[in-house]
């Protein structure tokens, strides 16, 4: 593999870290709706900050992937990068893929531990990962015509 032996750049290394966030945050949503819905369907037998929680995994995981996506998109828009445009297609997969789950697993809920917020968020991260996935095809097709990187320092 060419990618390999020429070394991942710093877009390649953002892209990376905005995938891995994804996947973290889709993993932390749809755990929290499951245990939000409970082994028969009754809910934890706890109390919970269903807004806390929805908050602490957005600030944790979800925004930062969305934001490291949009860096990357910026770093690389003028001559593209092969790398960068699989991965960030990449998590916007995963994230419109975990969002419809979790909207699935929203229908769940009780209505004692049931937030709009629950809804909201998913919403949200469908349109973020159409937006991911669209930047990264446009920086895919930009490094497929053969527009070369000169360099940013020079």
């Amino acid at each position: 593999m060419s990618i390999v032996k020429n070394g991942v750049n710093l877009e390649g290394w953002l892209s990376i870290a905005s995938l891995g966030l994804a996947i973290m945050f889709v993993l932390l949503v749809i755990s929290f709706y499951n245990f939000l819905i409970g082994n028969e369907g009754k809910g934890p037998d706890r109390f919970v900050d269903v807004l806390g929680v929805v908050v602490k995994s957005l600030s944790i995981s979800g925004a930062p992937s969305i934001i490291l996506a949009g860096i990357s998109f910026g770093l690389s828009k003028n001559y593209g990068n092969r790398l960068s445009g699989i991965l960030l297609s990449i998590t916007g997969i995963i994230l419109i893929i975990g969002m419809v789950v979790s909207l699935s697993l929203s229908s769940n809920i009780t209505s004692d531990f049931f937030h709009p917020i629950l809804v909201i968020v998913p919403y949200t991260f469908i349109l973020g990962g159409i937006a991911i996935l669209i930047i990264g095809f446009i920086v895919y097709l930009k490094s497929t015509k053969g527009i070369k990187n000169t360099g940013r320092f020079n």
